[in-house]
């Protein structure tokens, strides 16, 4: 028989010796840095390294014994001890680390970490709370019209790594561009309502208080993330619009807990911003709702990004919120795209998953893996057999709101209006009754009482109130009840009960999400009759953005012909179109009932443009409305620049999802109207056709670009003609040739030629590549 084998010398000298040497160049390095308080911390575990070289001599003569009796498998000896001891040490040390080594950043890191950690539901699960990391999903982010970056910073990226495309990205990618390229350090990220950038903004700082980035990407950066809701700040910056960000963050960081608050070092922030380590997240511009306000936040931003040259920044905001608060800083302006079915698949699943546990008080078993995959199963399955349901599950919000309805009714709503109100429904009332619970007021009572005070908000234009400012609102409203409860008991039950109402900080409250509030004011000028509230915002352009969902949403549940009929009334003393009103008229008579008279008024200013087209095209683009009068406005008035930024949104409307190579599922119609209204304006001068010729002519070839090297030289010899590129360099979009008299021939529509897509072994190709190699156009 052989003789069992021993431990080898070379993993007992290991196990004894190496633990020493990390410490004690861990300590080393600590001091040659100044850190001296952490290598204070450091040299006390150098100090338990030394006992264990001293003493572990006998511990490795036992462990050898026991290798000899498991027959000197010591390999697996080895590691499973070093599993079992890494896993205990590792555990304990971070909690040392953090309480003593790090004494402020880790008691730092775990207020965020509280702060951030729930997936916020208001109450909307059972009262059960979710953990937002087990629950979130991360949405994909694409630059908003690819063609403002510059055209040599995208040929230097992407040449870099084939897999450095910027459509359709997770946040994790942006982050790593960041650490390389200083022009992403500037980002707005602009998205619908509920389409998840304050969670996405959460995740975030979850992901770096956690010290987890790279669960974000591989390559995100190490950052000290900070988070404010520009909303909470609003009031701070108006008084004092020079005031610095470090001091606005001191602020808040003492607000974070008011239990054993923490006790900022001095003049901390302001060395973490000025020595570049920070990351800040700036959520809600839209939600500042005045737009003089919204614009003064707007250059408060500005200014602290040129303070502070080497810290990045993310803003998040509604589209509309954005338009007339533009950050002047140049920034990379992204937007959230929708969700794609295997999204809102992962996250059905997670949610499931999340609260089968927690309904079983942790237990993760087969029983709770098979209840979960049931309850997705049966929710996926309505989703796919309605796409009026898949087109509402696209939005984050609205995919919570579905899953919350889904379980408390195991059926969903179709449309998104009837959606928000089975919401209110489950959470003011069924929800309790499911449990037994029988509430003082019915639902429809406290409806009565939670829209007159939604619509107060909205005028007023916050979405925060305190008690004493709806004190007599709500006393009023509830004196008409039969047993009317207390004030303050009713608001106490909208909030720990019903979870409508939410309680930010001691005296102040707010409706869970902007989406409720504005629904129920929605529902209030409804019921009320109060339809000249909306006459009298459609002639305000400050209030517009503020009120914009707040009218689609009424007009989705009534008839929104005088609205339609008041934009088209003002449209005739316009110089020139206002598109924001003429857009939001047409989500009026999609979304709602508008009487075909108010229709055809709207069609007759918006359709003017597009009568340059032979009968068929112009037919099918008035069924395609409004999505090519801006174009046709544009390329009319001879804007050439405005016209030829529009094509790209209208591709992306078309395709909903949308990557370079996609482009051989744009509909040859949608095609034939942008190429023939560039022809008709441009008098033959510009066009898509134009270009197919020179295309040909240099060598392209007809595959959709199948061919990346071929599509590459060509692309390449077609680019040189166009004078999209000189000197071997992309011109810049904004050098670009918009004079019709000056442009070379077919110079135009540029239309995000210069949008750059490759595979994952293919050569450098622009969007043009894939859209003149169409054998159809």
């Amino acid at each position: 028989m052989a003789k069992p084998k021993s431990i080898p010398q070379w993993q007992q000298f290991l196990v004894r010796f190496l633990p020493l040497t990390g410490m004690g160049g861990l300590t080393a390095i600590l001091i040659s840095n100044q850190k001296f308080f952490s290598a204070i911390a450091s040299a006390f575990f150098t100090g338990l390294m030394v006992l264990w070289s001293a003493f572990s001599t006998g511990f490795m003569a036992e462990a050898e014994q026991e290798a000899e009796k498991l027959g000197g498998k010591s390999a697996q000896w080895f590691f499973q001890l070093f599993y079992r001891l890494g896993s205990i040490v590792k555990e304990w040390a971070i909690q040392f680390w953090w309480t003593v080594s790090f004494n402020f950043t880790g008691k730092y890191y775990k207020r965020l970490d509280f702060l951030c950690r729930e997936f916020e539901t208001k109450g909307m699960t059972l009262d059960k709370v979710l953990s937002l990391k087990n629950i979130f999903v991360t949405v994909h982010l694409s630059p908003k019209n690819l063609v403002q970056v510059s055209p040599n910073l995208l040929k230097k990226i992407e040449g870099e790594d084939s897999s450095q495309q910027l459509e359709n990205r997770e946040i994790g990618h942006y982050l790593a561009l960041m650490q390389k390229y200083p022009e992403f350090r500037r980002l707005a990220i602009l998205g619908a309502p509920g389409s998840g950038k304050t969670t996405l903004m959460r995740y975030l700082a979850l992901m770096y208080a956690s010290r987890q980035p790279r669960r974000l990407h591989p390559k995100a950066p190490q950052w000290l993330p900070v988070l404010l809701y520009l909303r909470d700040i609003e009031q701070k910056i108006l008084t004092k619009p020079e005031i610095p960000l470090a001091e606005l963050l001191t602020e808040w960081v003492q607000e974070l807990q008011r239990v054993n608050p923490l006790n900022l070092p001095e003049n901390w922030f302001k060395r973490q911003l000025s020595e570049g380590k920070c990351l800040v997240l700036l959520d809600g511009l839209d939600e500042v709702a005045n737009t003089t306000h919204r614009q003064a936040v707007s250059r408060w931003v500005d200014q602290q990004m040129y303070e502070y040259p080497d810290t990045p920044f993310i803003l998040t905001s509604r589209r509309l919120g954005y338009e007339d608060a533009q950050l002047k800083s140049a920034v990379q302006v992204l937007e959230v795209e929708p969700l794609r079915f295997e999204q809102i698949e992962q996250f059905v699943s997670n949610w499931y998953r999340e609260v089968e546990c927690i309904r079983r008080g942790g237990q993760n078993d087969l029983g709770t893996q098979d209840a979960a995959y049931r309850n997705t199963e049966n929710l996926l399955n309505q989703v796919k057999e309605h796409q009026a349901l898949m087109d509402l599950a696209s939005n984050p919000l609205l995919l919570t709101l579905i899953v919350t309805a889904h379980q408390q009714n195991q059926s969903i709503p179709l449309r998104r209006v009837e959606l928000y109100q089975t919401i209110c429904e489950v959470m003011l009332g069924k929800r309790q009754e499911a449990k037994g619970i029988r509430s003082q007021l019915s639902i429809q009572e406290k409806l009565s009482v939670l829209q007159p005070l939604a619509l107060k908000l909205m005028q007023r234009e916050t979405r925060q109130f305190q008690l004493g400012e709806v004190e007599t609102l709500f006393t009023a409203h509830l004196a008409k009840l039969p047993n009317p409860p207390e004030t303050l008991d009713f608001l106490k039950q909208l909030q720990a009960v019903d979870a409508l109402i939410a309680k930010e900080r001691e005296g102040d409250y707010e409706f869970a999400h902007l989406s409720f509030q504005e629904y129920l004011a929605a529902l209030e000028v409804k019921e009320t009759k109060q339809e000249e509230i909306f006459i009298n915002v459609l002639q305000d352009p400050d209030q517009l953005s503020w009120w914009a969902e707040t009218m689609r949403l009424y007009a989705a549940q009534t008839d929104a012909t005088q609205l339609v009929e008041a934009i088209v009334q003002e449209s005739k003393t316009w110089q020139q179109p206002d598109f924001k009103k003429l857009f939001l008229a047409w989500d009026f008579c999609n979304q709602g009932r508008v009487r075909p008279i108010a229709k055809q008024g709207l069609s007759t200013y918006t359709n003017e443009p597009l009568k340059v087209l032979d009968a068929e095209d112009y037919e099918y683009a008035v069924s395609k409305q409004p999505c090519y009068f801006k174009i046709a406005y544009f390329l009319q008035t001879r804007q050439w620049k405005e016209a030829d930024t529009e094509i790209f949104p209208v591709i992306r409307r078309t395709l909903s999802i949308f990557l370079s190579s996609d482009i051989k599922h744009l509909p040859y119609s949608d095609l034939r109207i942008i190429d023939q209204l560039w022809l008709k304006y441009s008098n033959g001068h510009f066009g898509l056709s134009l270009q197919k010729q020179i295309w040909m002519e240099v060598g392209g070839k007809l595959d959709y670009a199948e061919d990346f090297n071929a599509a590459y030289e060509s692309y390449i010899k077609l680019s040189e003609q166009l004078e999209w590129r000189k000197d071997g360099k992309w011109v810049h979009y904004n050098d670009l040739v918009w004079d019709l008299s000056l442009a070379p021939k077919a110079h135009l529509p540029h239309c995000g030629a210069v949008r750059f897509s490759r595979t994952r072994t293919g050569p450098l190709i622009g969007l043009g590549a894939f859209l003149l190699s169409r054998p159809d156009l």
